[in-house]
């Protein structure tokens, strides 16, 4: 006998919310209740730009797949309609998604999976407003440059004061 057509819809999205989860193992979940289809494409192309995806999820799929999975339990926060931002790299996604719920006032971020824990939205917030990897490399570069330039400025105000001091001498045995 054939498997019914709901059944095996089921399990192929099981499948596949389980495979996003393994490749991208952080994410934020989301309530997207209110978004227009327009915002919510905005959004997916936002998020593609980073390097993430983000998908709409039934509340007993999703569950049943962080069960499955043996992700910390978010039964909490699968109510109402829930989106999940697959994150590649996490600081960039926290960007984009605090940046459009602030847009866009319809998006509430819920909590996140971070490294294997969960946390709540002000960490998310927290990650959105570090600065990017490009900056705080060009402020380490800016730090450990720091010291070098302060001791060629100390090498020269000893070579001026020298030469100050040679000049000196010089007048007077003129």
């Amino acid at each position: 006998m054939e498997e019914k057509f709901g059944i095996s819809t089921k399990k192929y999205m099981l499948a596949e919310l389980a495979s996003k989860a393994q490749d991208m193992p952080d994410f934020v979940i989301t309530n997207y209740n209110g978004l227009s289809s327009q915002e919510m494409e905005k959004l997916r192309r936002e998020l593609n730009m980073v390097s993430s995806k983000y998908c709409v999820v039934k509340n007993a799929i999703a569950k049943r797949t962080f069960r499955e999975l043996e992700i910390p339990d978010f039964d909490q926060l699968f109510k109402g309609e829930i989106g999940i931002g697959f994150a590649g790299d996490i600081i960039k996604a926290s960007k984009t998604l605090v940046g459009f719920a602030k847009k866009y006032k319809a998006l509430k971020l819920r909590g996140a999976l971070i490294d294997g824990k969960f946390e709540d939205v002000s960490r998310v917030e927290y990650l959105a407003a570090l600065p990017s990897k490009e900056a705080l490399f060009g402020m380490v570069a800016s730090y450990m440059k720091s010291p070098i330039t302060g001791f060629v400025g100390v090498l020269s105000g000893l070579l001026r004061n020298f030469v100050c001091a040679v000049n000196e001498i010089k007048k007077k045995r003129s």
